[in-house]
């Protein structure tokens, strides 16, 4: 099985479109790809748009994100995971309550962090608390930018510091190709991050560096569609001058074994479970 761990929609105003949905599975299909999770964090509204701001969106925003990953994922439950959005800016009692409704009630299986606030903020240890007692791994967004950051965007070393402070939480860092060759030695010392192989265009050697400073266990294949080509970015791998053996586990096995695919989604807890 050929897993993408990282996969956007368009969706304007989060509303559902099944020609794009189409296309999405067509286009992963015909690049030989199985599964996709969903980020549904990626929608453009005007930044003065009632309730929203591009960097941080409001709490009935965050819910409309998520409630159209979770439709998404229903209507294709063979094709689709998807992962839980999150803005750590919001009261922890939302963010959590949120979790409850997408991850543990609902049919997400796991959280994704964009760039609301720095991977050090310690508005974001509740959730990862939260995602240590499920088991469910923490999908963030890291760059390194030489014309400066975007809002609150992390850092590698940034990422590092999530890692060493919730040493249980498997981490997923986003962007081999955004954060290259110091983002895997940022990452190194702390097993539980893998890095996603997406961001930016194929880089010669670089998916062969990952793999030699980390082991290819901790490396997982994300395209970033639609901002980029699902056969391109799968092609990153297979070009890649590393072992097959190595190639199958950045392609699928160890997507799957960070998403519990052999497992049921979580059950549903009680309302006086939920916020005891």
């Amino acid at each position: 099985m050929i897993i993408d761990v990282h996969v956007h929609t368009r969706s304007p105003g989060h509303r559902y479109d099944p020609e794009e949905i189409a296309t999405s599975i067509r286009l992963a299909r015909q690049a030989g790809i199985d599964r996709v999770v969903q980020l549904h964090n990626l929608v453009r509204h005007p930044a003065n748009a009632e309730g929203y701001t591009e960097l941080s969106p409001s709490p009935a925003v965050v819910q409309q994100s998520n409630d159209l990953a979770m439709r998404i994922v229903a209507e294709h439950p063979d094709f689709y995971t998807g992962f839980c959005y999150l803005n750590p800016a919001h009261d922890p009692d939302f963010t959590l309550a949120e979790i409850e409704r997408c991850v543990v009630a609902g049919n997400l299986r796991g959280i994704k962090l964009w760039i609301a606030v720095h991977a050090t903020d310690v508005r974001l240890d509740p959730l990862m608390q939260r995602a240590a007692e499920l088991d469910i791994p923490v999908l963030h967004h890291a760059w390194y930018k030489a014309d400066g950051q975007t809002g609150n965007e992390s850092t590698a070393a940034e990422i590092a510091d999530l890692a060493r402070r919730h040493p249980r939480v498997s981490i997923i860092m986003a962007h081999l190709g955004g954060v290259r060759w110091r983002g895997v030695l940022d990452i190194k010392p702390y097993p539980n991050v893998v890095v996603d192989t997406s961001g930016a265009q194929p880089v010669a050697g670089l998916v062969e560096y990952a793999v030699a400073q980390l082991g290819p266990e901790r490396v997982v294949y994300g395209s970033d569609w639609p901002l980029r080509n699902y056969a391109v970015q799968k092609a990153r791998v297979t070009g890649a001058k590393i072992s097959d053996r190595a190639k199958a586990g950045i392609l699928g096995e160890n997507a799957a074994r960070l998403l519990h695919l052999d497992r049921a989604p979580l059950p549903a807890v009680t309302k006086e479970k939920q916020y005891a």
